[in-house]
């Protein structure tokens, strides 16, 4: 394996800035373009409270308009009053120019922060 010097062409990407989550939401989609091979994905949601689960995926589209989930890239759906941090390995080769994180809140009442940040290299430092 071949380490590679990624401190200038790494960059963060934010999916879904941290704030507290009260409701379902589709975020805004972040364009790929720039990027190359593994991008990673991070959940950190706290507990939301009694009987709150959150379920989070990433969607992909070729036009930032008409997105569609993507197969293998949902993290696992909190259980109530649970925290979970999780990542996920997003191949920028095999998603759409744009993703997005879709964030589904269900269960009792309460609410939680929750952030979906990512990892990417860019093609050019």
């Amino acid at each position: 394996m071949t380490i590679q010097n990624l401190g200038t062409k790494t960059t963060l990407l934010s999916l879904s800035a941290s704030d507290v989550v009260t409701a379902s939401a589709n975020r805004t989609g972040v364009d790929l373009v720039d990027y190359e091979g593994d991008i990673m994905a991070v959940l950190d949601a706290e507990a939301g409270g009694a009987g709150i689960t959150y379920a989070v995926k990433i969607q992909d589209s070729a036009d930032n308009s008409t997105f569609a989930d993507v197969s293998g890239l949902a993290f696992t759906t909190t259980t109530a009053n649970t925290a979970l941090t999780e990542t996920l390995r997003i191949n920028s080769d095999e998603v759409k120019r744009y993703i997005r994180a879709v964030i589904t809140v269900a269960g009792g009442t309460g609410a939680g922060a929750l952030s979906v940040v990512a990892l990417g290299s860019k093609k050019y430092g």
